[in-house]
């Protein structure tokens, strides 16, 4: 997709937003700061922005307090015309954005059986040390902004948790099929809304005094986080990549028991009245779920349908453990880099209230005096930011 398609794209959907839009009817994407920018970084980071609002067509989204008409807010927020325009381009987005990393899994991938894979998988993950995010936090004194960065980065995905999965349950075919149900049923609180994964998420959210609405930061996410998001919903966009679907779940739901685990014990830590329970429940549930996926999914199906299968959900894990680890390197990067800024005099600690309309920057295209909100760490000089990693987002305060 060109840079003239996105500021075209960027004004079509900025014209289906209307004025003042609920964050969750929000569509525009940064294509005024791209209009006078030839950064590659911003470029990278619009696109991203776009298959992630063509993803998000596909959720029913209504805003946590009416303002106006919701009626009419959906109407136009899922006009068919207006959602094709921009829909006509997530090929050829997931193309340039998803296909160099989904190559070079495949080119790496070493070739075994799925269960020579799974025991490898299993083994590597039980006995792997604590994130290095985590490592890190414990000798920084100002860890609350660090981890409210993960938290708000992490909300791409877990204000809507299991909601791209879910469309890999649809159709029929055959007991897996009842088993990712189950596993579905689980992350929607089993129809008790209070126990909703993301319900638990919004309670985490707010013990750091932050927003629980759906896309409330969408102006604070990196690129890296929208990429993780884009590489989850790419793989159950389409029936195509069922069986890597599957790989999916299994590289998740067996490492999310094992670093919720971490992420419930550093909050005990370090922050005991926030509600940990969402990283609690999930270090005790995934446990069944990996088993589950393992067991009642995966083994079913390549004895069904043979090895070949078995390479493709070996794929998927291997995908998702690329995407993961992209954008857990990023964090800790970004954080470091931060924290450095404010150790030299350039940057403070701190969430100004959001500019949804502030310029996007990134570190190729930083100049002048401007001061920029990165994440939910704090500000920082446009030239300090300059040094930052690629992928990174700063917004004019």
């Amino acid at each position: 997709m060109t840079r003239d398609e996105l500021l075209i794209l960027g004004a079509d959907l900025r014209e289906r937003t209307g004025d003042a839009p609920p964050a969750v009817y929000d569509l525009r994407i940064d294509d005024p700061s791209l209009a006078d920018s030839h950064s590659l970084q911003l470029m990278e980071h619009v696109q991203h922005q776009a298959l992630m609002r063509s993803y998000q067509g596909r959720f029913v989204l209504l805003p946590d307090v009416a303002n106006g008409s919701v009626v009419d807010q959906m109407r136009r927020h899922y006009d068919p015309a207006s959602m094709l325009r921009l829909d006509q381009h997530r090929s050829a987005l997931e193309t340039a954005l998803i296909g160099p990393m989904a190559e070079r899994v495949a080119a790496e991938v070493t070739i075994q059986t799925c269960a020579d894979y799974i025991d490898d998988m299993l083994g590597g993950i039980q006995s792997a040390p604590p994130s290095d995010f985590l490592l890190w936090l414990d000798g920084i004194d100002e860890r609350e902004h660090l981890y409210r960065n993960f938290l708000i980065q992490s909300s791409t995905d877990l204000l809507a948790e299991a909601s791209a999965s879910a469309l890999g349950v649809i159709g029929e075919y055959g007991p897996p099929q009842s088993a990712l149900f189950r596993i579905l049923i689980d992350e929607f609180g089993y129809g008790v809304h209070d126990k909703k994964h993301s319900v638990l998420y919004r309670k985490t959210l707010r013990g750091f005094g932050l927003s629980e609405q759906y896309n409330g930061y969408w102006p604070l996410f990196d690129t890296p986080a929208l990429a993780l998001h884009n590489v989850i919903h790419s793989l159950f966009q389409s029936p195509r990549n069922f069986f890597r679907q599957i790989g999916f779940l299994l590289y998740a739901e067996t490492s999310y028991q094992r670093s919720t685990g971490d992420h419930y014990r550093h909050l005990r830590k370090y922050h005991p009245t926030v509600d940990a329970t969402y990283f609690g429940e999930h270090a005790h549930i995934d446990i069944h779920h990996s088993d589950m996926v393992v067991n009642e999914v995966v083994k079913p199906l390549v004895a069904r349908f043979g090895e070949d299968v078995g390479q493709e959900i070996i794929l998927g894990a291997e995908l998702t453990r690329a995407a993961f680890g992209v954008a857990d390197r990023h964090l800790l990067a970004v954080s470091q880099a931060f924290d450095a800024a404010v150790q030299a005099g350039e940057a403070s600690y701190g969430l100004a209230a959001v500019n949804a309309t502030g310029r996007c920057v990134t570190p190729d295209s930083a100049a002048g005096s401007t001061r920029l909100q990165v994440g939910g760490i704090g500000q920082i000089s446009a030239a300090a930011f300059a040094s930052f990693p690629a992928g990174s987002i700063g917004r004019e305060v």
